[in-house]
């Protein structure tokens, strides 16, 4: 058949991928069984759901009567996320009867998985320029299992749709469509307004071609950004005075100064070493992330220079990756748009220093048992879910339970239960203490629905000395309360006929003697886990917290 002749197979091959990469996206796509546990999804969801669209066009471009506009609704006053977005999906879920709360979560991580999708056949594209047969398909393969894509494809958020036209905008560019390239960064402007970082590199794109006169073309990202980002501006020109202030708070927030409880776990990391921690052990994977710094430091002892395509990614790479490591929050999200850049450099690599096939493949095979091991977190019900049926079994509903204030209450949904939240992330004063002592003489059972605090607390016993020692007394089993019970959903392998869970992987308990190894026979899906509890807060908290729960004695 036609079809399957020589000249159709990149096609067919690329193809292919693309569907392997959008099913791997999609998969356990309800992960959190309509419970809305991701904070900024949420948020999104809430907005999406509120907004309506306009009757007109000269309606939707009217920043102070559009009902499409989340700044003309009083709950929506801050709002620093990109439209393009919003607008696509409220658009689609008005079209197909599915704008509602919990279908507008899901049609926007079906969108969030298909754009990212889309940047296997763009790598394809790219690779070709460089790259010999065999190896031109291999950045879309390894791209379709990095992790780090995988997980922010089953969210409803802006940074998987800013990663497609970051790349579409550099393909199009090494293609010398620059009028084309220009729109497309239009469009990732709309999407999150840190796309602005990328405007170094189209310098580097215009320099390389002699082209400097296409600066001009920055209008065209001006209009693109203008529309589907309109309610930035008051009229044509003139910024909205709100969105400038939302994003000057916003940036208040990353200020090691300023008080923000998401940001006490940032404080007294080790920037670079810490986003190399998180990117090379969670985020690629340590079968990428060996061979590649391996390779790397073997091409810098032959580095010869040339003002080329790669140079052009290695600069993005490096770029990016230096000045969010240097910034006081670097979470592993900021990077995502590094990823199919760092693809293409390491298939560059094995294919310059001819690495055999064989071992390619056996790499490739390696770092797709992680990314499948990480997405067995969806093929079980969310230990937030799990933690939540538990208590509604097991604790009589006049027990008084207490959550974390900043964190998720449980059990979720509705309930008839007694809630005291607890302040922990309060400045520590004595006045703070007479507080939550008279609280938790109130409290039956201690419900802790993450690592957000007891995680992050203790590492700073300067700034929280009587929190801190609270936590690190509790978990040594030295206050008055006794852990009953323990819900994870770690990346690996369920094997039923092991009869226990094996975790590997350092654990991060406060006060007590941490292990890299522990079996535990009193779990609900027996296996071999990857314990990922010294990762990044933001790569657990979500999709597959740990659970703890405590009993008065």
């Amino acid at each position: 058949m036609k079809i399957f002749s020589k000249k159709n197979i990149p096609k067919i091959v690329i193809f292919l991928v693309f569907i392997l990469a959008f099913l791997l996206r999609i998969y356990g796509l309800n992960w959190d069984s309509n419970n809305h546990l991701h904070p900024d999804e949420r948020f999104l969801t809430m907005v999406t759901a509120d907004i309506k669209l306009p009757s007109s066009l000269s309606e939707y471009l009217n920043t102070l009567t559009s009902p499409l506009n989340p700044y003309n609704y009083p709950q929506y006053q801050f709002f620093v996320y990109g439209t393009f977005p919003l607008f696509l999906v409220k658009t689609l879920a008005v079209f197909l009867h599915l704008d509602n709360y919990n279908q507008i979560t899901l049609l926007g991580r079906v969108l969030s998985a298909l754009f990212d999708s889309g940047n296997v056949v763009l790598l394809y594209f790219i690779a070709r320029k460089f790259l010999k047969s065999f190896y031109r398909y291999l950045p879309s393969l390894l791209y379709a299992f990095l992790v780090i894509p995988l997980q922010l494809s089953h969210f409803f958020a802006v940074d998987t749709f800013l990663n497609f036209f970051i790349l579409l905008t550099f393909t199009l560019f090494s293609y010398n469509f620059f009028a084309l390239a220009f729109l497309a960064f239009g469009l990732a402007l709309s999407c999150k307004i840190s796309a602005i970082y990328f405007i170094p590199i189209i310098f580097l794109f215009l320099f390389k071609n002699k082209n400097l006169i296409s600066i001009v073309y920055f209008l065209i990202s001006f209009l693109a950004f203008r529309f589907f980002q309109p309610y930035a501006f008051t009229d044509i020109f003139t910024p909205n005075p709100l969105f400038i202030n939302n994003l000057k708070t916003l940036a208040s927030y990353s200020k090691p100064d300023i008080f923000f409880p998401p940001g006490v776990q940032w404080i007294n990391r080790l920037p670079l070493l810490n986003s190399l921690k998180n990117t090379g052990v969670w985020g690629l994977g340590l079968a990428v992330s060996f061979p590649l710094i391996f390779l790397l430091f073997r091409f810098l002892t032959k580095f010869r220079f040339k003002f080329n395509l790669i140079f052009i990614i290695s600069a993005w790479v490096v770029l990016l990756f230096t000045y969010q490591s240097l910034q006081a929050v670097h979470t592993m999200r900021y990077f995502l748009p590094i990823y199919p850049f760092i693809s293409l450099i390491f298939v560059t690599l094995l294919s310059r220093f001819k690495i055999k096939k064989s071992l390619i493949i056996y790499l490739l095979i390696i770092n797709s048992l992680y990314a499948i091991a990480f997405l067995s977190i969806y093929s079980r019900p969310n230990s937030r879910v799990q933690a939540s049926e538990w208590i509604k079994k097991n604790i009589p509903q006049n027990k008084v339970l207490s959550s974390e204030y900043w964190d998720d209450a449980l059990p979720l949904g509705y309930s008839n239960y007694q809630n005291v939240p607890l302040s922990l992330f309060d400045p520590d004063t004595l006045e703070k203490w007479e507080i939550i002592n008279q609280s938790l003489s109130r409290v039956d059972y201690l419900i802790m629905s993450s690592n957000r605090l007891w995680a992050s607390i203790p590492r700073l016993p300067d700034k929280y000395p009587l929190t801190s020692e609270f936590y690190k007394n509790l978990f040594t089993g030295d206050l008055n309360f006794i852990k009953i019970k323990t819900f994870n959903s770690y990346p690996g392998f369920s094997l039923s006929f092991l009869k226990s869970c094996f975790y590997l992987g350092l654990s991060n308990y406060p006060g007590v003697r941490n292990t890299w190894f522990e079996k535990d026979t009193d779990c609900l899906y027996p296996g071999v886990y990857i314990r990922d509890d010294t990762s990044e807060e933001a790569f657990t908290v979500y999709d597959h917290p740990q659970v703890l729960i405590f009993q008065k004695k």
